[in-house]
């Protein structure tokens, strides 16, 4: 039997350290079974990215329900390529790299699939917003990316990645069912809190930097 190996942590975003883990659980079986089919995490990882582009090119073509099937598709690799590179040892500093670009580039199709939809709906001003909640998306991992290599820790604010990927799946499944305000309200919503908290990010590190003088 495979032991899965998960570094016990806690959490700092919306959901509880019990559920996290418990959530991650579920995939246990799926990571043990790819142990036994030795698939590399940076295998899983390069996977992501092809569920993540096609995610994003059925949310510009409308078609919510494939979008998102394939978005959760996308999130679920993201938890299991980490479960098998602790579990199996083959952590290593390009497989973190690769694993945060990948992430950034399915953020990108994310916000680009929607933008692209509402090009198509007539409603362009919104890709202004899709633009700034990426925008704002890459500013939280690379204010924490820049603290942590300043040797600095940088793991607050609510708003982490597992929780904006729970906000738009949810965002994308109301307008699904025909009520067009749930995207609407995801992407207004992560336009404006993903900057807040990419500032927050920053005073935080500022007082650490004011300690430490």
């Amino acid at each position: 039997m495979n032991t899965i190996i998960e570094e016990r942590k806690e959490t700092n975003g919306f959901f509880s350290t019990p559920f996290y883990y418990a959530f991650r659980a579920m995939f246990i079986p799926i990571t043990r079974f790819l142990i036994w089919a030795k698939i590399t995490p940076n295998m899983v990882t390069g996977f992501s990215l092809i569920l993540g582009m096609i995610m994003g090119i059925y949310f510009a073509l409308d078609i919510l329900g494939l979008g998102i099937i394939f978005g959760l598709a996308m999130a679920f690799s993201d938890i299991i390529d980490g479960q098998l590179a602790k579990s199996t040892g083959f952590t290593t500093k390009f497989g973190a790299i690769l694993d945060s670009t990948v992430d950034r580039y399915n953020d990108f199709f994310i916000y680009a699939g929607f933008a692209a939809r509402y090009y198509a709906l007539g409603r362009p001003r919104w890709m202004m917003l899709c633009a700034l909640a990426f925008l704002g998306s890459v500013m939280i991992s690379y204010v924490r990316a820049r603290a942590e290599a300043g040797g600095f820790e940088c793991k607050v604010g609510k708003l982490q990645r597992p929780e904006r990927l729970s906000l738009i799946g949810i965002g994308a499944l109301i307008s699904y069912f025909g009520f067009d305000i749930g995207i609407d309200a995801v992407v207004l919503f992560l336009a404006t809190a993903t900057h807040v908290t990419a500032l927050y990010r920053l005073r935080y590190v500022f007082n650490q930097t004011q300690k430490s003088k």
